[in-house]
């Protein structure tokens, strides 16, 4: 009994995760137009004020920062950063893997051998640390962290769609196409990425928290975004240096990438067990 009601926890639909979600997808789409203030505009008379149930006003809820820059309008345009570059990321990176798994594991030459090579090559770095390192080589901005990040997750994607597609290229029905004349694009479009579909659905909704997690690190390091353009892990970073009288600067901002990417993986996971535990 108790086993049975685990279970249907885990495959209850996780709804206060696709609030947040949608909350953060919508911010990053609209808030441009919410904005309360400025979010690069600096008022030094008006700096390090705290959160309005801290004793601030609500003119600044959640208070400035050592510049005197409204958190709330920060943390606003930030969303639209993390947005922008884990969705361009995920599609950069997902494409390529995608493309060099299916290749790699349908054709299983001299490419496979090639990209396996590369894929053990890539994976065999924490990801984040290969980021890391493409920043810096690249120099810090928004299309800079995008490369990075996707170069660091296309091989995951290339490694699973790879043993994916060894197996399904097996199918009796890839044999019956091929035996009525098909050609592999036709099969590889009609056939094969139809049945991966789900898994690469799967391996998106989990990927997306964890480039929200490169894009904060690479921008508290000073790596993504170029100031004065805000970002939650360049706010974090700011803050680091006032936390006994400003603690509220870096902890909104942490407390916002806590709850996204949670809210990410915790839908990844669930879509994860209603698409029968692939990915």
């Amino acid at each position: 009994m108790k086993k049975l009601y685990k279970q249907k926890q885990v495959n209850s639909l996780p709804i206060v995760s696709l609030v947040v979600i949608g909350i953060f997808v919508l911010n990053g789409l609209f808030g441009s137009l919410i904005l309360p203030k400025d979010p690069t505009e600096t008022d030094l008379v008006n700096k390090l004020l705290p959160p309005v149930f801290f004793g601030g006003t609500w003119n600044y809820p959640l208070g400035t920062d050592e510049l005197g820059r409204d958190v709330l309008s920060r943390i606003i345009a930030g969303g639209r950063v993390s947005l922008i570059v884990a969705a361009a990321a995920i599609v950069v990176g997902g494409i390529v893997g995608t493309a060099l798994g299916i290749i790699a594991g349908y054709y299983e030459n001299l490419a496979d051998t090639i990209i396996t090579r590369l894929t053990d090559a890539s994976l065999a770095f924490p990801s984040i640390l290969l980021a890391l390192l493409l920043s810096i080589g690249i120099g810090p901005g928004e299309k800079a962290a995008i490369i990075a990040i996707a170069f660091a997750m296309w091989a995951k994607y290339a490694r699973t769609v790879r043993s994916e597609v060894l197996i399904i290229k097996t199918a009796n029905y890839i044999t019956q196409a091929k035996i009525m004349g098909a050609g592999d694009l036709r099969i590889i479009t009609r056939h094969i990425l139809p049945n991966i579909k789900d898994m690469i659905i799967v391996m998106v909704s989990l990927e997306v928290g964890m480039s929200i997690i490169s894009e904060a690190s690479l921008s508290f390091l000073g790596l993504s975004v170029v100031p004065p353009t805000p970002s939650w892990g360049q706010m974090i970073a700011d803050g680091k240096n006032y936390f006994q009288n400003g603690w509220w600067v870096s902890v909104f901002p942490a407390l916002i990438t806590i709850i996204t990417v949670l809210s990410f993986q915790r839908f990844g996971n669930w879509l994860k067990v209603s698409k029968g535990g692939k990915a």
